[in-house]
């Protein structure tokens, strides 16, 4: 019954419902609280846990879907392009930035993951939090970390960048949309990225931009640092 149930077909469409599903409450709603993501994991883990599905069953059945990240990301790049005359005018700050934050992002959550008490395969995991998940499933592998806790990490970061990344910079009275997408992009890549084209195409450019040179950064750099 299990192996019936964890087959490839059934796991795509229990994915696709609960996207719909979430995607639905989220436009009823219109709070980023309820971000699709958000609402589509709680209905997936809901019903893995229901019909007792193991999480490597599920993991292997939605191959397709692993497979269809990458295009995904590469996807982003078209508003970059429409955008690209204004991104090239900020391309020595957006440097300097993209230095900063691709190197502040992981090591803010290692060392207060360290502080805390956290176990080694859990820092592993947090060392690759300000990449999008295509990328931070390769730099897991590679520096021995656990693929599920990674994901899972980088999904939370994602999401809690998108919820409150917008307010807090408001809140600074930081509103030029140029660096509101910026910070999505090294902060919360993927789904802070969809936030950002929510906002504005500009807005989408800079944080597709950010997270592409910031994952690029990252799988370079820290494979070198750590070794499992």
């Amino acid at each position: 019954m299990i192996e019936s149930l964890a087959s490839t077909p059934f796991v795509l469409a229990l994915n696709l419902v609960a996207f719909l599903l979430g995607l639905a409450l989220y436009r009823r709603t219109g709070t980023p609280l309820l971000h699709p993501i958000v609402g589509a994991s709680a209905f997936t883990a809901a019903c893995l846990w229901l019909l007792q599905i193991p999480y490597d069953h599920y993991q292997d059945a939605s191959g397709l879907l692993y497979a269809l990240l990458g295009p995904a990301v590469v996807a982003l790049a078209v508003p970059l392009r429409q955008n690209l005359p204004i991104v090239r005018r900020a391309a020595w700050p957006l440097l300097v930035t993209l230095a900063v934050g691709a190197a502040l992002a992981p090591a803010a959550g290692v060392l207060i993951a360290l502080l805390l008490g956290a176990a080694e395969p859990v820092a592993l995991a947090l060392a690759g939090k300000a990449v999008t998940t295509p990328i931070a499933l390769g730099l897991a592998e590679k520096v021995g970390a656990a693929a599920s806790l990674t994901v899972g990490i980088v999904v939370f970061s994602g999401v809690v960048g998108a919820v409150l990344g917008p307010p807090l910079l408001a809140r600074l009275d930081i509103r030029d949309q140029r660096v509101l997408g910026f910070a999505l992009g090294i902060n919360a890549h993927a789904i802070g990225t969809a936030r950002a084209l929510e906002i504005s195409a500009l807005c989408g450019a800079f944080a597709a931009l950010a997270m592409g040179l910031c994952g690029a950064l990252t799988a370079v750099v820290l494979p070198l640092l750590i070794t499992p």
